[in-house]
């Protein structure tokens, strides 16, 4: 069976230890939490295999659209969290999975478990 590894980022520490436990009560391992843009960048680009990533729109006022971009280039899966929903989206991804904070849990294992391989 494939191992599911799931990288995040995301900015509030609480939120990514929720995300980290999601993925681990789902036999997964988590890559990050990275908590900035310069740190999820560089995880994006660095070529770690991973099978999905949950990104946090906005991480200190900065926006996550260069990691995602990286990420879309390397033909990861990626969702993006938010907490003003769709509406915070570029155009650009507008294909791609928006989940609004409070996250559903639910909602995320679906996503993940596509994404895994198994």
């Amino acid at each position: 069976m494939a191992s599911l590894r799931v990288m995040i980022v995301e900015d509030e520490p609480l939120i990514g230890a929720a995300m980290e436990m999601l993925v681990e009560d789902l036999g997964g391992s988590v890559f990050g939490p990275f908590m900035s843009l310069r740190d999820g960048l560089a995880a994006a680009e660095s070529g770690e295999v991973v099978n999905c990533a949950l990104l946090d729109c906005n991480l200190a006022r900065e926006m996550s659209w260069p990691i995602a971009d990286a990420l879309a280039a390397r033909g990861v899966p990626f969702a993006f969290t938010s907490g003003k929903g769709a509406k915070d989206i570029e155009p650009r991804f507008a294909d791609r999975p928006v989940f609004p904070k409070p996250v559903d849990d639910s909602k995320l294992k679906t996503f993940i478990l596509q994404h895994s391989g198994r």
